[in-house]
C-alpha cells in the first residue's frame, strides 16, 4: 500500500517569552539563565516540520502497471523496510499516471502519441509531487525508482532541473532512453550492455549521475537495442534491490545525521 506524504504548511512563531521562573533564581544564577535564553534567541536548533519523513521514495511503474508495478515494487518496499531499521522516516508514494500498454496494441501506441502522452502526463506528475514535496518539506529527501516506461517518466521530468535538488538517489531499471555513454552513473546488470536503449539516448543531468544507478538486465532489448529477450525484460530485475538499497540507506542516513533531524 502506498503512502503520501502529508502536504501541510506548518507556521513557527518567533515570539518568544521570559520564563516567569527566571526571577525566582538564585542571584549567582540568573545572569547564566539570561545567556542561555540568548543563546537559543541567536541560535536556533535546526528543526524539520512536523510530520515530514527523512525520505519520500516514489516508485513509477511500467507500461500496463498499476500501483509500484512488480520491478519497481520489489526495490520500493526493500528500501522502506531496510530505511525503518536504520531509524529512518520513510515513506512510499506510487506515482498516478496513465502508463499505457504497449503490448496490448502491438507495439501502436508507440506510433498514434498515446505512448508519448503518457510519459508527459507521468513527468509533469511526478514534477508536481517534487514540488509539493519541497514546499510543504525542504528537508526531505527524495528516492525515485522507475521500470521501464517509468524510468523514461523519471528522465523526461529532469527536464524542470528545480525538482533536482533534494534527490538523494534515482533507480533506473530497464530505461528504453538509456545512455551508455554517461560517466558518473553506477551501472548494473549486463557489463556488456554497451548500445542505447530502444527508444533513443535521454541524457541524464551532470549533478544527479553520482547518485544514479542505470540496470539493463542481460539480454533486455528495451534498455539495450538489438536484444530481444522478452522474459529478461520482465524477470531479470528481481535481486536489483540487494544491489542498491544498502547505499541508498547509507546515503539517507549521512544526510539525515547532516541536517539534524529530531527522532
Amino acid at each position: 500500500a502506498s503512502a503520501a506524504i502529508g502536504r501541510h504548511r506548518v507556521t513557527v512563531s518567533c515570539h518568544r517569552e521570559y520564563p516567569p521562573t527566571m526571577a525566582l533564581l538564585p542571584i549567582p544564577l540568573a545572569p547564566l539563565a539570561l545567556l542561555g535564553l540568548i543563546g537559543v534567541l541567536l541560535f536556533p536548533q535546526p528543526s524539520v516540520a512536523d510530520g515530514c519523513p527523512d525520505a519520500i521514495v516514489v516508485g513509477v511503474a511500467g507500461s500496463g502497471q498499476t500501483g509500484f508495478g512488480e520491478q519497481a515494487g520489489g526495490v520500493v518496499q526493500s528500501l522502506v523496510a531496510s530505511a525503518s531499521r536504520s531509524g529512518l522516516r520513510v515513506e512510499a508514494e506510487a506515482l498516478s499516471y496513465p502508463a499505457i500498454s504497449v503490448s496490448d496494441s502491438l507495439g501502436l501506441v508507440l506510433f498514434t502519441g498515446e505512448y508519448a502522452a503518457s510519459v508527459a502526463e507521468g513527468a509533469e506528475e511526478l514534477q508536481r509531487v517534487l514540488s509539493e514535496q519541497a514546499a510543504s518539506c525542504p528537508s526531505t529527501e527524495s528516492v525515485l525508482v522507475g521500470y521501464s516506461q517509468g524510468a523514461e517518466v523519471i528522465k523526461r521530468a529532469f527536464d524542470d532541473l528545480a525538482t533536482a535538488g533534494r534527490i538523494a538517489s534515482v533507480v533506473l531499471l530497464a530505461d528504453p532512453t538509456r545512455d551508455p555513454d554517461q560517466a558518473g552513473v553506477t551501472r548494473l546488470g549486463d557489463p556488456t550492455a554497451e548500445r542505447p536503449g530502444a527508444f533513443g539516448a535521454i541524457p541524464i543531468p551532470p549533478q544527479l549521475r553520482p547518485v544514479t544507478f542505470d540496470v539493463c538486465a542481460a539480454g533486455d532489448g528495451i534498455c539495450e537495442r538489438g536484444r530481444f529477450d522478452l522474459s529478461a525484460h520482465v524477470d531479470g530485475y528481481g535481486d536489483v534491490a540487494d544491489e542498491v538499497v544498502p547505499t541508498i540507506v547509507d546515503r539517507l542516513t549521512a544526510s539525515s545525521l547532516r541536517t539534524q533531524r529530531p527522532r
